[in-house]
């Protein structure tokens, strides 16, 4: 193949399946897979095929490339150009332009495998599931007498997401890690290929397919700390939602009401700025204050909780971090910063309900 400079606009590769698999150009490596598989067959075939050569060869294949993926989606979508179909040519639009010499349709043809190949490995990689939540609910709450310990609520959400995180990514990791393997066999088997491109072709393949993974487990990361903290709530008897509600944009994930008052709960791994948008709109999500718990302090900075502390709202932290640490002894911000051994003696204290723990 050619010899790059390393300007990294010349690993062709990595923009090709970035390109293909991207949202803004309609996913749609997602979505034709074997759309994909049939043109890179076809596109082999006529890097075979000695009766084309030269650029009449190479402006066939930008045709075919254009035309088979074009040609795979609706045109139209009540009477007018459909988003699907405008999507479709910015996508081939951005695919042609890199495409300057037969290695580039070469690695058109490593990216589309390499893209479907690690679709198919994520749509099939298991789940962090309800079963696998609860067993480390359990086994961090119970004590040595086998009672439940309400002050471990913290450390079982915390164990949640740590262990969630570490067995999504090992599940992800493993087939990946076959089919590299099966990759850098086939392209080292490739005399037009020399060592150092297979590295820089791997590398390109590994990076978007991790790029992809890491959204994969932000997405799902809060789904987990929804059914965890559901569960720990039905381990303690408190009634609570067991669906996030939605306000707009704003995301309220278990909510409990009591006959003395009504919270809602945002457990996420960071305090990110959304919370503010939960701040004054108690009346819309219909509760009387909305409680925090962070499980990462970085950002949980004095601003954010003097924030909370303004609209009358706490957040939980643990009692060994330096947020709690720091903050503990301000007056002005006594109500809102809760340690979180003492969540859920705060909950049933403050909705009213009978104490099940």
């Amino acid at each position: 193949m050619a010899d790059y400079s390393g300007d990294p606009s010349e690993f062709k590769v990595y923009w090709f399946a970035r390109d293909l698999i991207a949202s803004s150009y309609g996913s749609y490596a997602k979505k034709e897979k074997p759309t994909l598989k049939q043109l890179s067959t076809r596109l082999g075939e006529e890097l075979e095929d000695e009766r084309f050569s030269g650029d009449s060869s190479l402006d066939r294949q930008k045709r075919i490339i254009r035309d088979t993926i074009t040609d795979s989606v609706n045109k139209t979508y009540a009477g007018d150009v459909s988003k699907r179909y405008r999507q479709t040519e910015d996508l081939v639009e951005r695919i042609l332009r890199r495409i300057d010499t037969e290695d580039d349709i070469r690695e058109f043809r490593i990216a589309i495998d390499a893209v479907v190949r690690t679709s198919e490995i994520l749509e099939t990689t298991p789940s962090f599931g309800k079963s696998e939540i609860i067993k480390i609910v359990d086994e961090t709450l119970q004590t040595e007498s086998g009672t439940l310990d309400p002050a471990r609520t913290y450390d079982a959400l915390f164990n949640v997401d740590f262990e969630g995180e570490a067995y999504q990514l090992g599940a992800q990791r493993e087939p990946l890690i076959d089919y590299i393997y099966e990759k850098m066999a086939d392209l080292r088997s490739d005399p037009q290929i020399e060592e150092k491109e297979v590295a820089r072709i791997v590398s390109g393949i590994v990076q978007e397919y991790e790029r992809r993974a890491g959204q994969s487990r932000a997405s799902t990361a809060g789904n987990v700390l929804e059914t965890g903290l559901q569960y720990i709530f039905d381990q303690f008897g408190i009634p609570a939602t067991g669906d996030p509600a939605h306000f707009g944009d704003l995301e309220i994930d278990n909510m409990v009401e009591g006959p003395e008052g009504s919270i809602g709960f945002s457990c996420k791994r960071t305090l990110r700025e959304r919370f503010r948008q939960s701040l004054s709109r108690e009346a819309e999500i219909g509760v009387d204050e909305v409680w925090f718990v962070s499980l990462l302090m970085a950002d949980v900075s004095r601003e954010k909780v003097q924030d909370i502390s303004n609209d009358g709202s706490r957040i939980y932290v643990p009692r060994d971090s330096f947020v709690w640490n720091r903050y503990k002894d301000d007056s002005d911000l006594s109500y809102t910063l809760r340690p979180a051994d003492e969540f859920i003696e705060d909950i049933v204290e403050f909705t009213g309900l009978t104490d099940n723990t």
